[in-house]
């Protein structure tokens, strides 16, 4: 009896070995072979970098996020393409270029000088609105293209009339803006403190960005504040722009949803304006804030 269970033992133990050893292999094959088909689906990969800059305050949401939502949908649709997107702080651009450049870029007023040089020119200006064309052209070439447009309002806790008086000819540059309301800005103080002094009464005006229209907005619908706001209609530069350095199908692919009216519409959900010949509000504020971005001056984005 003690034969037959040593046996026994003896032929579970080696079956086990078999199966373990069976195991592993499968595993180690699978392993090897799944090696090998991302071998070959990193041969066929195409990976495209896109950089992106903020010179300005946004609305309710990064805008960086518009460029994400566009780059996703085109990676599910396109398994061999890659975006990398990346945040480039506006300080840091020149050393940053100095290293490499982006196929894609996303920049704003104030940086536009030191990307000229890389963007190749657009043949087509995906029906964006003329003065936005303008605003992005160089020599008489489209450089780069607007995809999304804010604007400047007057903050003022005041029902005066005329705190609003913008003056013979109208405001033009912020600070002009600055001066005919008698705003100031001290050396250290950011736009954030500003609005945080308005909201708390120490100051009955303030110059805002679309960031400051989205917070202030909102705590009047709650009742926090009974701010009047009066969107500027005679300037702005708080505009994003995109461009290319490398002219191929997926760059045109990219730009083309950027610019298409179905992503267009989703700047809502960020509070910001759309720079085509298209409409995205039609009550409230932000209706009004869209028409007075029609008529606005727009300064050249590579004249910084």
């Amino acid at each position: 009896m003690k034969v037959i269970k040593k046996h026994w033992l003896k032929v579970v133990s080696l079956a086990l070995v078999i199966v373990i050893s069976v195991f592993v292999f499968s595993v180690c094959f699978k392993k090897v072979n799944d090696f090998k088909v991302n071998l070959e689906q990193q041969k066929d990969l195409e990976i495209y970098s896109i950089w992106h800059i903020e010179t300005f305050e946004g609305g309710g949401k990064s805008r960086i996020d518009y460029l994400k939502k566009i780059a996703r949908d085109i990676e599910k649709q396109n398994p061999n393409i890659l975006f990398m997107i990346k945040q480039i702080n506006p300080q840091s651009l020149d050393s940053e270029l100095e290293i490499s450049k982006p196929d894609i870029i996303s920049f704003g007023y104030g940086v536009g000088s030191s990307i000229l040089p890389i963007l190749n020119s657009f043949n087509t200006t995906y029906n964006v609105r003329d003065e936005l064309i303008e605003s992005g052209s160089f020599n008489k070439k489209l450089c780069a293209i607007p995809y999304i447009v804010s604007g400047y309002s007057i903050f003022t806790h005041s029902n005066e009339s005329n705190i609003f008086h913008c003056g013979q000819t109208g405001f033009t540059k912020p600070e002009t803006i600055y001066n005919e309301l008698n705003l100031t800005l001290t050396e250290n103080e950011t736009q954030y403190d500003a609005y945080k002094d308005f909201v708390y009464n120490k100051k009955v005006k303030l110059l805002g960005t679309a960031r400051d229209l989205f917070r202030i907005n909102n705590l009047n619908n709650i009742g926090r504040t009974n701010a009047m706001i009066k969107p500027i209609d005679s300037y702005t530069d708080l505009i994003q722009y995109i461009g290319i350095t490398k002219t191929d199908e997926v760059t045109k692919l990219f730009i083309e949803k950027t610019l298409s009216s179905e992503y267009q519409q989703t700047l809502t959900d960020y509070s910001l304006f759309s720079s085509l010949y298209n409409k995205l509000y039609y009550d409230g504020i932000y209706n009004d804030m869209e028409e007075a971005i029609t008529s606005a001056e727009i300064p050249n984005v590579f004249n910084d």
